[in-house]
């Protein structure tokens, strides 16, 4: 009897660390040489300009802008213009897609995207606090291990 009772206290300790890890235990490190971090997994993004192509998009962020690379455009987006950033409930390998709406050049835009989460790799959490502190009045959904 005393055995179980011990699983299940440490079956739910176990549960609250992973319950608080993306908020708590951050790799604040890891920026490229531009000094940019790395929030998604690379997708194929249609371009319609190109022919139709369907074009490889990475993006970043940094403290002050979220930017979205596809092969050499680059474009900087303000986090403050930033107004929601909402998960999908569509799952491709267990990873939820995000959209990112934002203000460009007077038009609203999207971003949809699979985060690179893991463990060591808290970027897209910290990205979610970013934009939190540089717009407060966005949507942005908490990342909690059953959002991820």
């Amino acid at each position: 009897m005393l055995n179980l009772i011990l699983c299940v206290l440490i079956l739910v300790a176990l549960a609250v660390v992973m319950l608080r890890i993306p908020t708590r235990w951050r790799n604040r490190g890891k920026a490229n040489a531009d000094g940019l971090r790395k929030i998604s997994l690379t997708s194929k993004t249609f371009r319609p300009g190109k022919g139709g192509q369907l074009l490889p998009t990475d993006y970043y962020f940094d403290r002050d802008n979220f930017y979205i690379v596809q092969l050499e455009k680059k474009t900087q987006v303000p986090l403050a213009s930033i107004s929601q950033v909402e998960r999908e409930a569509i799952k491709v390998n267990n990873r939820s897609f995000w959209i990112v709406t934002y203000q460009h050049n007077g038009e609203t835009k999207q971003a949809r995207f699979r985060h690179n989460f893991t463990l060591f790799n808290t970027a897209f959490a910290d990205f979610l606090d970013a934009v939190q502190v540089a717009n407060p009045q966005a949507s942005v959904r908490k990342f909690t291990a059953f959002t991820v």
